[in-house]
């Protein structure tokens, strides 16, 4: 599956942050003015200001000298004032174009400054997939390799079963992963999916032949076939907290590694039927291990300490993928996550 192209939609307030002053303090160390250059991310400029960097729309507020107050721009001159409300981020006069006459940016929609370093999780949002079945048999799959191939690539021919897709119609394939379970209740909340290529069906029927057309891996029997979804991903968010009590925990985390930085890319017990949203930013609390009290005699549990931040960039049902924007110790898969 292949987007190249990300859409920047809109980034507007998901829902009024009824942030307090405590929400709002400042970096001791933080400018009174701030000039945006290429690379920065939302999240990036408000660490430069804020101790919460999560309440950047709070920050930024409603700033009525442009028509999308939500898009930044390299060249944009920030300057930090204090109102009523608290502090208050607004463009300086002389930053951009658009405040030297009245006429319109022009400049393309994905110039603007991104919410968080999209290179980090672009494979996830153009290939994630969280499948509800571990079974082949719930989804049109690859059964066997045409043409009598040992084995398959790009430029052969598969037959596919349980499809209805028509001639023309491409496929992705996904390779049936390991299984997501919440730690605390033992559910099963999905199956992770890893992503083998894409085909493109030369004839329709049952079987269907397919041409595949893009292959990463080897095509086996038992790889199942998910319609292309060629839409430009929409990655219209902001950082914002929960408005709401969410608990969770980190349940696996890109590459089996036992420890957890900055950037790396986890997912999470909890999704979207859990009231998670695109941008809710969450603590990482670390679980300690527990201790033994000689003098009681019993083993005790330790409170958690938080680690560090994540954000939420890609959502399932009953599973989310998040990305690691602050880590201030080690984290490790079971580790809790709670609103900030």
């Amino acid at each position: 599956m292949t987007r190249t192209r990300y859409w920047l939609l809109s980034l507007f307030f998901l829902w009024p942050l009824l942030a307090g002053a405590d929400d709002l303090a400042l970096r001791p160390d933080h400018p009174d003015e701030y000039v945006v250059v290429r690379g920065d991310t939302l999240w990036d400029i408000s660490g430069r200001f804020l101790e919460k960097p999560w309440y950047w729309p709070k920050l930024w507020g409603v700033n009525p000298q442009i028509s999308n107050p939500h898009l930044i721009y390299p060249g944009d001159r920030l300057r930090l004032v204090m109102t009523a409300d608290g502090p208050r981020l607004i463009r300086d006069g002389g930053g951009g174009p658009d405040r030297l006459s009245p006429q319109v940016r022009s400049s393309a929609i994905d110039t603007a400054i991104p919410p968080i370093p999209f290179k980090h999780v672009q494979a996830f949002l153009e290939e994630a997939v969280v499948l509800r079945s571990n079974q082949p048999s719930d989804f049109a799959y690859v059964a066997a390799a045409a043409d009598e191939h040992l084995t398959v690539g790009a430029g052969d021919r598969v037959y596919a079963r349980q499809t209805s897709a028509e001639t023309g119609q491409m496929l992705d394939i996904y390779r049936i992963g390991d299984p997501y379970f919440d730690p605390e209740t033992g559910e099963a909340l999905g199956y992770a999916a890893l992503f083998i290529g894409q085909g493109k069906v030369q004839r329709s029927g049952d079987p269907a032949t397919l041409a595949v057309i893009k292959a990463r891996r080897e095509v086996l029997a038992g790889d199942v076939l998910i319609p292309t979804d060629d839409r430009p991903m929409q990655a219209s968010y902001l950082p914002h907290a929960p408005s709401s009590e969410v608990r969770g925990h980190i349940i696996s985390v890109v590459d089996g590694v036992s420890q957890i930085g900055q950037y790396s890319v986890v997912a999470l017990s909890r999704g979207r039927r859990d009231g998670l949203e695109l941008g809710h930013v969450l603590q990482v609390r670390q679980i300690q291990q527990p201790i033994d009290d000689p003098v009681a005699r019993q083993r005790v549990q330790p409170p958690s300490e938080p680690a560090g931040a994540v954000i939420v960039f890609r959502l399932f049902e009953r599973v989310s993928y998040a990305l690691v924007m602050r880590a201030s110790r080690p984290m490790h898969v079971l580790d809790e996550v709670t609103p900030p």
